[in-house]
């Protein structure tokens, strides 16, 4: 039974690098972006062997440039946090994208991005793992890329529960509804569960 069809379309690893190097997409944000990747990987691996199909390439070059415009919105853009000595060509990169993405969160911005180099499947599915999406989630590979980017909290692996602790302190905005943050909680916790049943059961 085939399971797995390699997309020779979508942007090698190389690609990826050079977006990386164009945006100056900071350390830690590249780190948490493969941590996520790593977790969609095991979880892709597990519905291959059981012989349930999946574009896993896919969905890994999406979990490695879902965040490659965070900058655009980090609510907290204090240099001194970056923990090294940014070069001003950097921060002048940073601000223009900052200027340019101000109206909209890095998920669509990070989609349109995609969108216009000609990566349609990877924009689209990098735009689904906006916190505020979860009812629009209809792939595996959506679905996937989702819950694996909230199982990750900078570059480690932690529970949903620790997660959503320390996401609610770093993201809280003033336009935020709390009662709706919860709701969405709820629901990941579902998806969790919803992934296990197809998964089986699995530790990360």
């Amino acid at each position: 039974m085939k399971t797995h069809v390699k997309l020779p379309f979508l942007m090698n690893k190389k690609e990826i690098q050079k977006i990386y190097q164009k945006y100056k997409v900071p350390k830690h944000i590249v780190a948490h972006m493969k941590k996520v990747a790593e977790i969609c990987s095991i979880l892709a691996n597990k519905l291959l062997k059981k012989g349930i199909k999946i574009e896993k390439e896919l969905l890994l070059k999406a979990a490695l440039l879902h965040d490659v415009l965070r900058i655009s919105d980090i609510m907290n853009f204090n240099l001194k946090e970056f923990g090294e000595k940014i070069p001003k060509s950097t921060v002048k990169i940073w601000e223009n994208l900052r200027k340019k993405y101000k109206k909209i969160k890095h998920e669509k911005a990070a989609y349109l991005l995609l969108k216009s180099i000609n990566q349609p499947k990877i924009a689209s599915l990098v735009r689904k793992h906006d916190f505020y999406l979860i009812d629009k989630l209809k792939t595996l590979e959506e679905k996937i890329l989702y819950y694996a980017d909230k199982r990750v909290d900078f570059d480690k692996i932690v529970t949903l529960k620790n997660r959503f602790k320390t996401g609610r302190k770093r993201n809280n905005r003033p336009e935020d509804d709390m009662e709706k943050v919860a709701e969405i909680e709820k629901k990941i916790y579902k998806l969790e569960k919803e992934l296990k049943l197809i998964i089986g059961d699995f530790k990360l």
